[in-house]
């Protein structure tokens, strides 16, 4: 019956099994599904293998195809057409091995092990195969090769061919154009009402079906019925299905001919003319309401689909993680000894994310089985006194069918590796086999994978842009190798490697071929790794240097253009060279030296810096929390700024590509000058951030209420602790994790600090005398800053580094009188061109009076306002709806979600309440400086928060500035307040409501039948909880709604509610008629939430127009200046910086020595940074002061300019041509 029914042989379906199982070990996200969540999931169109045919349809309802299917021979074969969209399918499940159901194998864990894409299937097409989508699983667990195969073909009448079924104006048309021609025939012919498409077609196709002679069937086209309901409308259609155009042989007339299907067979063949118009009769049946019989039992056999389902309670499932299901690839209705089960073979098939499924498996068992829950822990408790194993090499051990207790030695992996090789011939399954080899040669101390003879292994082939290996040997060198020689860790991202690589091809005895050898094998690495973007970065890498002669890496201009002129060089900006991990701190001093505050301060040092003699040190006083400065601070303080002067005058004047910082100034600007004088070299400490402002101690019962006085406090904290913003937590590279606040040992407590008289925080140097000269305070600072065994410096944050770069200029320069808001701070240039002076503010809510004294809250004085300088604000992105591990997207969260920069601002500015509900916090903005400087909070306790914030070119901030009560503007404010915790709300019972039951509106759907299917009595509890939570998150919110004028004509009231009414039924059910007792009271609690759902999606959208519109006429306008970027992850990644120039209306990307122009408008720049979350670090100006403020320097010309080291070239944006010359 051809090879669609044909059994593959058990060597063909191992190697398929071997395959899938080391794919699950390997790549990112490793997905498996047990056999009813793969058909729950088939059809609900949600299998991601599928997607390129995705046919719209959300839950398909199946019918059979009952003449095209069958099963015998260890086949089953299902041939289905979906009532809904009207695609077909054909799913065959293999039978011919199968592993009986036992402990160890519940049920069938099915993997990817075949896919085929749109292209593919596109070439494979011909006849009456029109597959446009296909999918292959196989059984996971060892000993079973049960597998399934699904396919997709597209509808055999399209949409536009069914819409003119009905369509009598089109008749008519036909009609009268018959008559135009013909009127004498067409005379008596008038009705059209009468005339069924579909019913002729089906007719037509049913006689074809059962024609045997010889002549083929004919369709006279002057036929009265035809031309009127055919034309030629329905061409394309009936040539699909059969039919061709001929004349006949008698009267010369034109015809259309149906061709005479295959002679009918048991079952009928797939991908026939017989079974094409089988299908096309089977839609015409579901198109006039035909009787065509369900597949779901077919398909449950197929798919073996069934499983043992235990009744649960509703709220059972319902607290049952679908994230942790989906995990396990199991179904909520599960029993708790399939979750066991599903955790435990998960976790032998990947070890390396074996604890995440045992305690997946935990959650959703729950309480539910202490069975099932001993079986997870006992397993889980073989490793726990086994040491930690990266999880690489325990890939390998499984790939190999080992463990590390065998005290196998190295030579028996080598066998094992040769015989795996022979078995599966591939480049693909080799290059995996070699990469688990390296793995476990590196675990046992050898080498192993440069001992394989490749005569036994045979060639193994060379894939990417290299064709041989440069030793002639027939090998490639390991993945550990190729580090070595390009210096890089395997897990750094294309753009680091690049730099590495950069560097290494400038050397004039460097072997190239080698180092083009490593990108290629790193970009296999890559590819392996499910990276295939990084992958082809490297091979385009690799291919620069073969076809360059190994010129530095950059875009450049085609051979056969010619050179660019040597001034074009000089005409952008230029770059600094990146000397190991530098990135972030070159991305800071190029941002740095595009403000002129910034740059006129450093070059023009003298005029400003601070005095170092004891007087002056101790009366200085630098920051938001006045800290004191030491003598060796201010010493390392002078010289960063003397260094960067430097750094600045070579940016004026070179006539290279980049300049190249020196390594004492990495060092000064890497960490703050206890650190550089206390700490071993090359070993900064964490820099921990300061906390979210807390809220105040709560006064005394017997003073707080009676006393309407505003305590402003001042909050001091070490000048360690203000490197971060104060509602700044983490950072994007962290040293160590978890680093508790109480790290940086204070001399004294911070309550016995006092403003006057400053703490003595001198620093001891070694052996110090009190006699010693300035002199010998600046040589020894300078050695201990000179001193390092490295060049460049481990990885750093933005964030923490910015803050010692700031430190470091306050120390090094004059106070210039006190704080506005704050007269017992010294202010200086930096902080009156930085600092943004926020008010922390502490008010009671109406929760925390006594009902007799429930006075509107916000009206009255709060209860305690904190000024606070701080440095930038924080902006917190989306949440993230994934964990990241720093090399994937958000939960690859591709869950991604976008917001706003005035959205993130929201969340720092945001009214939230405390204790209880009986206090609340929020905070403004007493005064904004001339640059704002913004930090996107990205780094969580999971990872990197990729989510987007979208960066706008104008942001506008009168709506968090301070404002009078009774004010428009404090109206405003409270007004936004109020919609956002209705919002919120809102958005919490609709997500609720979505993940619980689903749709709510559809009492067909399974959630509707667990209502029906739960006791009266639980029905209840239920619906009175319901009842209990909406009264009292109806309290919680009606306080806020009231104070803020959104309800002051309406109440909310529980009477008026979906929940009231539900519970007047509940007291008087009326008559239950035919219904028991439960189905009643579940019909009852169904309908209740539908009008709740409706309201909750009416009064969202209102509210958020509402939010959108509730602040007109602003003033406080800032223009983007600056965006930091980050790619990568927590542990690693890039920098590079986007720096506007105002006065060319350009922007630059300074990315370490290459600075690119691009010249396409702040519109294209900002919609691109707004589609990743890259965007780290944002900086703002003042619209009317831009031009005093900042400015892209334009390098110093002498009469005679030098020209461009030899070989070096300018980076160019695709479409941006350098300026012309002249």
């Amino acid at each position: 019956m051809g090879s669609l029914y044909d059994l593959d042989d058990v060597a063909e379906l191992r190697q398929l099994q071997s395959t899938a199982q080391h794919n699950l070990q390997v790549v990112s996200n490793p997905r498996a599904l047990s056999a009813p969540r793969l058909l729950r999931q088939f059809l609900e169109s949600q299998l991601d293998e599928l997607n390129s045919a995705k046919c719209g349809c959300e839950n398909h309802e199946m019918l059979l195809m009952s003449s095209q299917s069958f099963s015998r021979d260890h086949i089953s074969f299902v041939s289905t057409v979906c009532a809904r969209c009207r695609y077909h399918f054909h799913v065959k499940g293999d039978f011919q091995h199968p592993l009986k159901y036992d402990d160890g194998h519940r049920h069938h864990m099915l993997v990817p092990c075949g896919q085929k894409s749109a292209d593919n299937l596109k070439k494979e097409q011909d006849g009456y195969n029109d597959t446009i989508g296909y999918a292959r699983f196989i059984c996971a667990i060892d000993g079973c090769l049960f597998n399934i195969q699904i396919s997709v073909m597209p509808r055999r009448i399209e949409h536009e061919d069914v819409s003119k079924f009905g369509d009598k104006s089109r008749m008519k048309r036909n009609l009268s154009l018959a008559r135009a021609q013909d009127p004498e025939r067409y005379l008596d012919f008038h009705d059209v009402q009468g005339l069924a498409v579909d019913g002729m077609l089906r007719k037509y196709l049913s006689d074809a079906l059962r024609h045997t002679g010889e002549r083929p069937l004919r369709i006279n086209k002057r036929n009265k019925k035809f031309l009127v309901a055919f034309g030629s409308d329905f061409d394309p259609l009936l040539k699909s299905i059969g039919f061709y155009e001929g004349e006949d042989a008698e009267s010369g007339e034109p015809c259309w001919y149906i061709t005479t299907p295959e002679e009918q067979r048991e079952p009928t063949p797939v991908r026939t003319l017989r079974a094409r118009m089988e299908e096309a009769l089977a839609e015409l049946e579901i198109l006039t309401r035909g009787t065509t019989a369900p597949a779901w039992e077919d398909l449950l056999k197929t798919f073996q689909g069934d499983y043992p389902n235990t009744p649960m309670a509703f709220n059972s499932i319902a607290a049952i993680s679908e994230t942790d299901v989906a995990l396990l690839g199991c179904l909520s209705s599960y029993p708790p000894s399939f979750f066991s089960w599903a955790a435990i073979s998960l976790a032998k098939l990947c070890p390396r994310d074996r604890d995440k499924y045992l305690d997946a498996g935990l959650r959703c068992i729950g309480d539910r089985s202490d069975d099932a829950s001993t079986e997870i822990v006992v397993y889980k408790s073989q490793f726990d006194g086994t040491p930690s194993m990266d999880v690489r090499v325990q890939a390998a051990f499984t790939f190999f069918g080992a463990s590390p207790t065998d005290g196998l030695a190295a030579d028996w992996f080598l066998e094992r590796y040769y015989e795996i090789t022979k078995c599966k011939g591939t480049d693909e399954a080799k290059a995996q086999a070699q990469q688990h080899l390296e793995a476990i040669g590196n675990y046992l101390g050898r080498d192993i994978v440069n001992e394989i003879n490749p005569r036994i292994a045979g060639n193994p082939g060379e894939t990417g842009l290299v064709s041989s290996s440069p030793n002639g040997t027939g090998r490639r060198m390991s993945y550990s190798s190729a580090a070595k020689v390009l210096n890089i860790e395997p897990s750094y991202t294309p753009e680091i490697i690049r730099d590495f690589v950069e560097h290494l091809v400038q050397e004039e005895a460097v072997d190239r071929s080698k180092i083009i050898e490593a990108v290629d094998v790193i970009s296999e690495l890559k590819r392996q790794q499910d990276k295939p973007e990084e992958a082809a970065e490297l091979q385009q890498i690799a291919e620069f240097i073969k076809a360059t002669g190994g010129m530095p890496m950059l875009i450049s201009q085609p051979p056969s253009s010619p050179k660019p002129s040597p001034t074009a060089f000089i005409d952008a900006p230029p770059g600094l060279r990146n000397i190991g991990n530098t990135c972030y701190l070159n991305s800071l001093l190029q941002y740095f030296y595009n403000v002129k505050v910034i740059r006129d301060l450093v070059l023009d040092f003298d005029q400003v810096k601070l005095d170092l003699d004891e007087k002056t040190i101790a009366q200085r006083r630098t920051g938001g929390n006045g800290t004191s400065v030491s003598l060796d601070e201010a010493i390392v303080a002078r010289q960063f700024v003397e260094m960067l002067q430097g750094l600045f005058a070579d940016l004026q004047k070179t006539t290279d590509i980049a300049v190249q910082p020196s390594q004492k100034l990495a060092n000064t600007a890497l960490s703050s000058a206890r650190e550089i004088l206390e700490q071993p070299q090359n070993q900064p400490p964490p820099l921990p951030a300061r906390p979210s402002p807390a809220p105040p101690v709560p006064p005394k019962e017997d003073s707080s209420l009676a006393s309407d006085a505003v305590n402003v406090t001042v909050e001091l904290v070490n000048d360690k602790l203000e490197t971060a913003s104060s509602r700044s937590s983490q950072t994007l590279v962290d040293d160590n994790e978890d680093v508790a606040m109480s790290y940086i040992k204070l001399d004294q407590s911070v309550d016995n600090v006092s403003m006057g008289t400053p703490p003595n925080e001198d620093i001891d140097m070694q052996d110090p005398g009190e006699s010693e000269m300035l002199e010998e305070k600046f040589a020894q600072v300078s050695r201990r800053l000179e001193q390092s065994d490295r060049s460049g410096t481990s990885q750093q944050d933005v964030e923490e580094i910015i803050g010692n770069i700031l430190e470091h200029f306050m120390r090094a320069i004059r106070p210039d009188g006190p704080m506005p808001e704050k007269p017992e701070l010294q202010a200086d240039k930096i902080t009156r061109t930085f600092f943004t002076t926020i008010v922390n503010y502490t008010v009671k809510t109406k929760k925390g009076y006594s009902n007799e004294n429930r006075a509107p809250n916000l009206e009255e004085p709060p209860l305690n306002a904190e000024i606070v300088p701080e440095r930038w604000i924080t902006a917190y992105p989306e949440e993230a709806s994934m964990a990241s591990d720093g090399s994937s997207s958000n939960a690859n969260g591709t869950s991604n979600r976008a917001c706003t920069l005035i959205q993130a601002l929201d969340r720092y500015f945001s009214y939230e309440t405390i204790d209880d509900g009986k206090r609340a916090r929020f905070s403004s903005i007493k005064t904004l400086p001339p640059i704002l400087h913004i930090c996107i909070q990205r780094s969580t306790p999971r990872g990197k928060n990729k989510n987007p914030v979208l960066i706008p070119e104008d942001l506008f901030l009168d709506r968090y500035m301070e404002a009078a009560n009774g004010s428009p503007l404090w109206h405003a404010r409270k007004r936004v307040w109020a919609l956002r915790e209705r919002i919120a709300e809102l958005d919490g019972l609709s997500r609720q409501d979505t993940q619980s039951t689903g749709p709510l509106l559809n009492t067909n759907d399974s959630g509707y039948e667990e209502f029906k299917n739960m006791d009266a009595g639980s029905l209840a509890t239920m619906a009175l909880e319901a009842i209990g939570k909406a009264t009292e998150e109806t309290d919680l919110h009606q306080t806020l709604l009231e104070e803020t004028g959104v309800l002051k004509k309406r109440k909310l009231s529980l009477s008026d509610s979906p929940e009231s009414t539900l519970s007047k039924k509940i007291a008087y059910p009326g008559s239950v008629g035919s219904k028991s007792v439960s189905d009643e009271f579940g019909d009852l609690v169904w309908e209740s939430s539908q009008p709740l759902h409706e309201m909750t999606m009416q009064e969202l959208q209102a509210l958020h127009e509402k939010e959108q519109n509730a602040f007109e006429n602003m003033q406080k306008k800032y223009s983007i200046h600056a965006v930091i970027c980050h790619r990568g992850g927590t542990a690693a990644g890039h920098y590079w910086v986007w720096i506007r120039d105002f006065k060319r209306n350009v922007w630059y990307r300074y990315n370490d020595e290459t600075v690119t122009e691009d010249s396409r408008g702040t519109d294209a720049v900002l919609s691109d940074l707004n589609e990743t979350g890259d965007p780290y670090y944002v900086a703002y100006v003042k619209a009317d002061m831009k031009d005093q403020l900042v400015e892209v320097p334009q390098r110093h010309r002498s009469d005679a300019e030098s020209t461009p080291t030899a070989g070096e070239d300018v980076e160019m944006i695709e479409g941006v041509a350098l300026d012309p010359i002249g």
